[in-house]
């Protein structure tokens, strides 16, 4: 069953957050159908693209009770704590990571992200020469180009 997390409440309403589903407009459409059949919500309000439900409860509703309810129509499964956040350096890394997939998967595995880098700075480090910067940027350019091949060939040896 999905984790759902409290991100925000108050007397009478609570903002609930699916980040598993988050751009799911089919998933949040159901969601919201589930849920306005619970005796203990006054109104539900879904934000698929921010992955949340905004819950405003009757007189004697609770978030125990639409929690209960929840569970039992196999919605969502209420958490205590939010997973952590991921920092903007993971972010970037699993961004990367599935574009080398795609690479990867796109040429067969003949080439990856690595590969394309260093073609990159080999043809800006060329490029570089070509114009007369032999000293800056050239040569840094470069530079990269052979430290990406070094690790192409380690990698190549495991």
């Amino acid at each position: 069953m999905l984790p759902a997390y409290v991100t925000h409440a108050v007397p009478g309403r609570t903002r609930i957050k699916i980040p598993a589903k988050r751009g799911n407009g089919l998933f949040f459409a159901q969601l919201e159908s589930g849920l306005q059949k619970c005796p203990d919500i006054a109104s539900i309000q879904v934000n698929h693209r921010a992955g949340s439900a905004l819950i405003t409860f009757r007189a004697e509703g609770s978030l125990a009770s639409v929690s209960r309810y929840a569970r039992q129509h196999k919605l969502f499964r209420l958490e205590n704590d939010p997973p952590p956040l991921k920092s903007v350096g993971e972010i970037l890394a699993d961004q990367l990571a599935q574009l080398n997939r795609l690479i990867g998967a796109g040429s067969r595995g003949h080439i990856d992200l690595q590969t394309l880098f260093f073609f990159l700075f080999l043809v800006l480090g060329m490029q570089q020469v070509w114009r007369g910067q032999i000293m800056q940027p050239a040569i840094p350019l470069l530079w990269r180009a052979v430290g990406i091949l070094k690790n192409l060939n380690k990698n190549m040896d495991r």
